[in-house]
Order: structure tokens, then C-alpha cells, then sequence
């Protein structure tokens, strides 16, 4: 199983992209979807809320029946910890079940940052996508904080066509009333229009 983790704030056609290409190259049987409930990472920003969060990650996927969507680090009080949820997950599934988290190679120099980096990569495989502003070979980056865990084979390179989707630029469009067709799922746009997000 796939796990994707994001604030998805909103979630754009690059999250869809990279979730589809990790779940093919990697032979996954699902993706699961996991929204941030308080991102640590983004504490002090402004980010709309966690309910109109989960339900636009509810419309883009689902048409997908290999996508299911966790409310699990939502439901979750305090700040949203990778290694909690891993936690969480693992005991919730079969215990033979395989996770792969899948992280774009963009944030991989804040990796050892991440509460309990070492425990993660015990909970599951890493599934590095490459994305724009992150290195050509993230799994390198990776070797030089956690050797023993990329020669285990523990960190996994996936490639594809590199994604340059940025929630941030999407939500500066959006207040500006500018057209995101073709950026994010059409459900999305239209529940973003319904409930007036993003318009300052």
C-alpha cells in the first residue's frame, strides 16, 4: 500500500499524477491518502481547514477505486507526525501488510528533521518521487544522513514525469480569480467556487 501525506491545501492533479505513478511502478494494490490535520512543518501559516481539506481530497479521488482517503491524522489532536500515523496505520492493517511512503525528492533535505526519522524508515519503504526543486537523485541526499536504510533497500527511487504543480502558486491564482481547469480535479474547482476558498 501507498501512503501519500500532504496539508493538500487544495489537492491539484500533480498529487493525483504522482500517487498513479508510484502505484504502477511499484505494483500497489491502493494509495491511500492521508490530509494533515495540523502540519508541523506549517505551524504559524494559514491553512484552510482541515474539514474542507478532507473533502476536496474526497472529490479528487473519487472516481479512482484504487484511492481511498484516512482521516486518521485529522482525527488526531496536536501536530501531525509522519511517524504517528505509520504507527497508527501499522497496527490498524494486516501485519504483512507493505507500506511505501511516498515523499517528493523536494523535501528530502528536511527529512532528518521529520520527528523520529530512523523509526519511519522502520514502519515502511520510502518511495521517492523526483519533483522540481528537489535533487536529480534523492535517494543520494538520503544516503549521506541514512546509509544503512538506503543499501537495505528501505529508500526506493521512482521515476516519472516530473511534477510542477505548487498548492501555493494554485492558491495565489485562485485569489486572484484566475482559472485552475486542468490544474486541479473539476469536483474540486467547483466545490472551491461553491464554498468561496481561497478568495481574499
Amino acid at each position: 500500500m501507498g501512503i501519500l501525506g500532504g496539508t493538500f491545501d487544495p489537492p491539484h492533479l500533480g498529487h493525483l499524477l504522482i500517487a498513479e505513478t508510484a502505484r504502477v511502478a511499484l505494483g500497489l494494490e491502493s494509495v491511500l491518502f492521508v490530509p494533515a490535520g495540523e502540519p508541523w512543518l506549517k505551524s504559524g501559516q494559514r491553512i484552510t481547514s482541515a474539514t474542507h481539506r478532507l473533502r476536496m481530497v474526497r472529490l479528487a479521488v473519487a472516481d479512482n477505486p484504487d484511492f481511498c482517503v484516512s482521516d486518521c491524522e485529522i482525527q488526531r489532536t496536536g501536530a501531525s507526525y509522519t511517524v504517528d500515523t505509520l504507527r497508527e496505520l501499522r497496527s490498524s492493517y494486516p501485519q504483512d501488510t507493505g507500506f511505501y511512503f511516498i515523499v517528493g525528492s523536494d523535501v528530502l533535505d528536511q527529512f532528518h528533521r521529520w520527528k523520529e526519522p530512523d523509526c519511519i524508515l522502520q514502519l515502511c519503504r520510502l518511495a521517492v518521487i523526483e519533483r522540481p526543486g528537489g535533487p536529480d537523485d534523492g535517494v543520494v541526499v538520503l544516503a549521506e544522513r541514512f546509509p544503512d536504510a538506503v543499501a537495505s533497500g528501505v529508500v526506493v527511487s521512482v521515476a516519472g514525469p516530473r511534477v510542477d504543480f505548487s498548492a501555493s502558486e494554485l492558491r495565489r491564482i485562485l485569489a486572484e480569480g484566475q482559472s485552475v481547469r486542468y490544474q486541479v480535479p473539476d469536483a474540486v474547482a467547483e466545490y472551491i467556487r461553491q464554498h468561496g476558498l481561497y478568495h481574499d
